[in-house]
């Protein structure tokens, strides 16, 4: 029995032809179950897209808006909240916290696979990404800036520049450049735990300064020394530091403390805590307000950015170069601060010229043997003529006392001299140094406790810079003395004469200094620089 053509139609083509179309349908079926799958992961992560599938070819496209996002206002109760529902896709870490978002665009996507799924990065601006997360109580990390600051884009990813509160777990780190558009890709993680912060924690930029305690107020101690005289380089200095002296103490214990935002201006905002949010002046602090020769404003800023700086903080405010340059230096003789009474020779390289007695004692013992032998010759004379010989001694060694004492008075100030042109040409002594010395002393001249440190001794500076323009006055202009010396190739007689007359404020003006240095110093100044620097650097960043 012969095959006919039907017969292989039937049994060869029918099925060869079903054979053919099989990778067709699987491609549909697999392009539909990876849409679906698309679809559900989207809805589960909170994504809103537009997606659509090529059957035959089992593509997958997919149109995902891409967001700006900004902090919420800080009053806000979702400000410190995480969000009830976080994507879990990559690019999408932003979506831990709560924000103001704005659709800038659309980026799409074409899969084939449902695990090759992922979202736009969202576009912040990276210093109000970084205020916002140092206000969750993020840490920066030093090394971390460091290799950004250095590095830019070519950064590992991984590299963490934020760690948490609680632990070295990162919260902001480099991310991956897949998304980044030569735009620098941050990635975000937060956990609930770490949240130790809240509306009345105080944000970045701002500065709380507390009332000295009771007992350790070198300010109102301040108040019962002897005004200095007035000088040209000290002009127009005032003995009150506050309003009434009867009450310095009790001012000290029951007034709040005083909150201050500092822009890169100067001061922005500022009030009074537990006070109806009662917004001191501060006009003397006010570049705006302040005259032309006082620099109180800028010495204010200055402080209080190094006063925040060992706290991590962030600031928008940055501290002049010049200013810098001059507590890295080393701008005050050593010999200074012994001719001052703060420090002794013992403590100090040796520095003057030693004083050699020898030829005065010779001299007087010659004057003594001359008189005593005069008054010998004197017995042996007749009494008329020892009478007379005895006026005119006496009358001769009133001369000659009277000569010796203006004498040695001009030798004692030309000596007086040498030792002030030996001090200010003595070995420079650093700021740590120099600063350290006058706490100890200051501390001992006032008899508080030695155990007030530094840090707190700079935060009753800007307490009393805040509370009175006649004290804010006065330690600025011995800190623009100290520029002064400092740029001018060293210290002169006026600027030691100056010192001298006001060594209490020129300790204080060392506790500033001391605390500027600390800005550029390792570990604390350094990160910071490096962190503003960055800022500086990226304005905006994707984070995802």
């Amino acid at each position: 029995m012969g095959v006919s053509a039907v017969d292989i139609i039937t049994y060869i083509g029918i099925p060869l032809a079903v054979l053919g179309v099989l990778p067709t349908i699987y491609t549909c079926l697999k392009s539909f179950l990876t849409l679906r799958e698309i679809t559900k992961t989207l809805h589960r992560n909170g994504v809103t897209a537009i997606t659509r599938s090529a059957l035959l070819s089992g593509i997958v496209e997919i149109e995902i808006p891409r967001r700006s996002i900004i902090p919420l206002e800080r009053a806000d109760p979702k400000y410190f909240a995480l969000r009830d529902t976080s994507s879990a896709l990559k690019g999408g870490t932003w979506t831990l916290f709560n924000w103001k978002e704005m659709v800038i665009g659309v980026k799409s996507y074409r899969l084939q696979y449902h695990d090759e799924l992922a979202q736009p990065q969202a576009e912040i601006e990276f210093e109000a990404l970084i205020a916002f997360l140092l206000d969750r109580g993020a840490v920066p990390n030093k090394a971390g800036w460091a290799d950004l600051r250095s590095a830019g884009l070519w950064t590992p990813a991984g590299t963490k520049l934020l760690l948490s509160p609680v632990s070295a777990e990162e919260v902001l780190s480099v991310a991956l450049s897949d998304d980044s558009d030569g735009i620098l890709s941050l990635a975000l993680n937060w956990k609930k735990e770490w949240d130790r912060r809240s509306t009345d924690s105080l944000p970045p930029y701002w500065t709380r300064v507390y009332p000295p305690r009771k007992g350790d107020d070198v300010l109102a101690a301040l108040t019962e020394l002897e005004a200095p005289p007035k000088q040209e380089e000290l002009k127009e200095v005032h003995r009150n530091f506050l309003d009434d002296d009867s009450t310095a103490s009790e001012q000290a214990t029951t007034q709040s403390a005083n909150c201050v935002r500092i822009s890169a201006a100067g001061i922005q905002e500022a009030y009074t805590e537990n006070n109806s949010r009662n917004k001191p002046p501060l006009l003397h602090l006010r570049a705006m307000h302040v005259s032309n020769d006082s620099t109180a404003d800028f010495w204010f800023c200055c402080a209080a950015t190094a006063f925040e700086a060992p706290r991590g903080g962030l600031w928008s405010y940055s501290i002049p170069e010049d200013v810098l340059a001059i507590a890295r230096r080393e701008t005050v003789p050593c010999g200074v601060m012994v001719l001052l009474g703060v420090m002794t020779d013992e403590d100090v390289p040796s520095w003057r010229t030693p004083h050699d007695d020898q030829a005065e004692r010779f001299e007087k013992h010659v004057k003594f043997a001359e008189q005593s032998r005069k008054a010998i010759d004197e017995m042996r004379l007749p009494p008329e003529q020892r009478d007379a010989a005895r006026r005119k001694r006496l009358e001769t060694d009133a001369m000659d006392f009277h000569n010796d004492f203006r004498r040695k008075r001009m030798k004692d100030e030309q000596r007086r001299e040498t030792e002030i042109l030996e001090a200010m040409q003595s070995q420079k002594l650093p700021i740590s140094i120099v600063a350290e010395a006058n706490r100890i002393w200051l501390l001992r001249k006032f008899s508080i406790s030695e155990e007030v440190t530094m840090i707190a001794l700079v935060e009753q500076i800007l307490y009393g810079m805040i509370e009175d323009a006649s004290f804010a006055k006065r330690l600025s202009l011995m800190l623009d003395l100290w520029k002064s010396w400092s740029q001018s190739g060293g210290m002169t007689k006026s600027h030691y004469l100056a010192v001298k007359e006001d060594t209490v404020m020129f300790s204080l003006a060392s506790f500033v200094l001391f605390l500027v240095k600390g800005t550029v110093s390792e570990p604390t100044g350094s990160v910071m620089g490096d962190l503003q620097e960055c800022l500086r650097m990226w304005r905006k960043v994707r984070l995802g």
